[in-house]
């Protein structure tokens, strides 16, 4: 998988090309975790992953700096069906914010 990271002041978008399971799920928390302690807001662009398992929900649920957001961006129809899913079977874990965040537009 690769990764591309982009900084811009605070933000920062960072764009996975392939799937997204558990084979990758260490390398995606590693991409975070290397920020830089100045970016308050993660945007994750999945216009470049075509398949998102459990492990992506785990990458979500994954805690971080409090003081930074996630967000989504390019939601592809199975990304949104494994997050529909997941708002049913966990509803307190929140996953409903990354549906309905205006980050959340879909791919066009």
């Amino acid at each position: 998988m690769h990764i591309t990271t982009e900084i811009r002041g605070t933000a920062a978008t960072l764009t996975p090309r392939g799937d997204i399971d558990y084979q990758h799920l260490d390398q995606l928390r590693a991409t975070v975790q290397q920020l830089p302690t100045s970016v308050t807001d993660v945007s994750w662009d999945l216009r470049d992953a075509p398949f998102v398992d459990v492990a992506g929900l785990h990458l979500l649920s994954t805690p971080s700096d409090p003081r930074r957001g996630t967000s989504l961006a390019n939601l592809q129809p199975q990304h949104r069906r494994l997050l529909t899913i997941a708002c049913e079977l966990f509803p307190d874990a929140d996953f409903d914010r990354y549906l309905s965040g205006s980050g959340a537009h879909q791919a066009a």
